[in-house]
């Protein structure tokens, strides 16, 4: 899958900075927490409702880093299994990581609700 780098909503990076502070994780370890919590839903999400790219900037590896392997695989395996085009999988990686941080920052208001949740998933 090809991409430099991915833009957020605006949405998506107001939540982000204000779930920084409850929980000190920088935005791209929790976009790639907030991109598998999406993913575990086991639905589609909105490609309308998550469209937006008016937000913060993250490059590729910033995103990924050294679970880049891992992250890509767990994604394409999600796209294989819902019959996502590949001339579509960007725009799914961008829903759930925006979806996700909607789910990650309404779940978690700390580390230990993030702990609570990474035990329950």
């Amino acid at each position: 899958m090809e991409f430099k780098r991915i833009k957020l909503s605006q949405a998506a990076t107001i939540k982000l900075k204000t779930f920084k502070m409850r929980t000190g994780l920088t935005p791209n370890v929790s976009c790639r927490l907030a991109m598998t919590l999406s993913i575990n839903e086991n639905n589609m999400p909105s490609l309308e409702l998550y469209s937006d790219d008016t937000g913060q900037e993250i490059n590729r590896y910033t995103f990924l880093g050294d679970q880049e392997l891992m992250l890509l695989s767990l994604f394409t395996q999600w796209c294989n299994e819902n019959n996502v085009a590949k001339e579509n999988y960007y725009e799914y990686l961008h829903a759930h990581i925006n979806r996700g941080v909607e789910m990650l920052t309404n779940r978690v208001k700390g580390l230990d609700c993030l702990l609570e949740l990474l035990k329950n998933n």
